[in-house]
């Protein structure tokens, strides 16, 4: 173990100079998309941390090169069901290590609550400015990617537990579980308020207008209708008007006193 400690400790600025390049690629690369990123956050790993990994691991690790977090970023999104989809975008641009790489939602049984993110290995070619894309050496990244109450929920773990080195009880880890689960309903609400909010909203209903008066033409038969009502004043008076303007038109033109006649005789009919 002490010569891997050794190694890393005169390799951690080239470690912090991936780590960082390596976050300011992606967040290029996510500029442009229609993600809810909220951050994307980057660390070289810890050297006490790395001592008890490697401690832990009962001689698994021969080399730096098989520890796959030395270099670690997490990217934090506002909704759990983007996590794919970044993940999906990941492995669009970059080589991903599968068989080292975890989901570890899959990995909790229907019935649990818990730590939930997903965690990629990927592999960046590196020369020794850093990240290179003609590099002939990798370097492993691993990409945690998890929605913003998943990563306040393993904060909070993390810290009580980096606290009590002697482990936390049954109760405690049950209280935890609880948490979990609220957050997740808390995650699924937040997805179902951000989808009611995308649809479209409903156009505003337009006030009834007031009832116009009826244009309808008069019906054909009107004038019919009247005469069949009023047979005999009916036709009188017609016959009457139109012997008034047929006299009116020869007194204009010949100057005979038939206007006098048929006026006398219109008021006659019409009396």
């Amino acid at each position: 173990m002490p010569n891997l400690i050794t190694q890393y400790k005169e390799s951690l600025l080239s470690y912090q100079t991936i780590t960082s390049q390596f976050q300011n690629i992606l967040s290029l690369l996510f500029q442009n998309e229609d993600l809810h990123i909220q951050s994307i956050q980057g660390r070289a790993k810890n050297v006490k941390s790395l001592a008890g990994k490697i401690r832990k691991s009962n001689g698994k690790y021969k080399m730096l090169q098989d520890i796959t977090d030395l270099c670690g970023l997490r990217i934090i999104t506002y909704y759990e069901d983007e996590i794919d989809e970044i993940a999906a975008f990941i492995r669009e641009h970059f080589t991903v290590d599968e068989e080292n790489s975890v989901d570890k939602r899959a990995q909790l049984a229907p019935d649990q609550f818990g730590y939930a993110s997903l965690h990629l290995i990927v592999k960046v070619p590196i020369d020794d400015t850093g990240i290179h894309p003609n590099g002939t050496q990798f370097c492993n990244i691993e990409i945690q990617i998890r929605s913003v109450l998943q990563h306040a929920w393993a904060e909070i773990e993390h810290d009580l537990e980096y606290k009590n080195p002697a482990g936390t009880s049954a109760e405690v880890r049950r209280r935890f579980s609880r948490i979990a689960g609220l957050l997740e309903c808390a995650d699924n609400e937040f997805k179902a308020l951000r989808d009611t909010l995308k649809k479209p909203a409903l156009p505003a209903l337009r006030p009834a207008l007031p009832a116009l008066p009826s244009l309808k033409m008069p019906q054909p038969g009107l004038f019919k209708k009247f005469l069949a009502e009023f047979p005999n004043s009916g036709w009188a008076a017609g016959a009457a008007l139109l012997f008034f303007v047929g006299s009116v038109i020869c007194e204009h033109f010949i100057n005979t006193k038939l206007a006098e006649l048929s006026f006398l005789s219109t008021l006659f009919f019409l009396g």
